[in-house]
């Protein structure tokens, strides 16, 4: 049985890859990137990241396929349970990230992604690594509103970390709120029309405001 599974698995990203050949990277990262809005599993998301690790393989000196390669790392680290898989799925997507810098630093997206994986550590165990991390945070949130202050993603993951910070802390709902408003406006006005410009986290940033109304 696990022969079968494994050999399907490999059909499975033989088909990926040769699909891929006969695609642009726009072409690529939207279809993957449909498919990872939709993930609810770990397996799907695992394969999704499967597909973006071979776009940033095949385009490799290309932001955005180097990019959603990251990301993609970083949902799967939330999804599953294992604090040292968590760690070794961020240590990938700070291998991209370092690319991603190389390639564009002075994009706001990129100092995004480098406060989300320093949010994602911090999420592993947060008691421990709160105090460690929240400094680098806060710096690349920073960075990337000095950059781009429209950009919804910089309050919204701000807004996030304050949602799980501890109210003797400064954070807590009422805390976390006013910043994910302020994502929800500018995540209104947002170009959507392709994945070479990032524009995740709407959905996620609705369902913390509905968090944060209730009692």
């Amino acid at each position: 049985m696990k022969r079968v599974a494994k050999t399907s698995g490999l059909f499975l990203l033989l088909l990926i890859s040769t699909s891929l050949n006969a695609q642009t990277l726009e072409e690529s990262l939207n279809k993957a990137f449909m498919q990872m809005d939709s993930a609810k599993s770990v397996p799907a998301m695992m394969s999704v990241s499967a597909q973006f690790e071979m776009i940033a393989d095949k385009w490799a000196n290309e932001w955005s396929a180097n990019y959603y390669a990251a990301l993609s790392k970083v949902i799967v680290s939330f999804m599953i349970p294992d604090a040292k898989k968590k760690d070794l799925l961020l240590d990938d997507a700070d291998k991209y990230l370092t690319k991603i810098k190389a390639l564009n630093s002075e994009s706001d997206e990129t100092w995004v992604m480098a406060a989300l994986i320093i949010n994602a550590r911090i999420s592993v165990d947060g008691q421990n690594r709160g105090m460690q991390y929240s400094g680098e945070f806060n710096q690349d949130i920073e960075k990337a509103k000095s950059i781009n202050s429209d950009n919804p993603r910089i309050y919204y993951m701000k807004g996030s970390s304050l949602f799980y910070t501890p109210e003797m802390y400064g954070g807590g709902k009422e805390k976390a709120k006013p910043y994910f408003e302020k994502a929800e406006e500018l995540f209104a006005k947002e170009d959507k029309s392709s994945t070479l410009k990032p524009h995740w986290g709407e959905k996620q940033n609705k369902d913390y405001l509905k968090q944060c109304d209730e009692k």
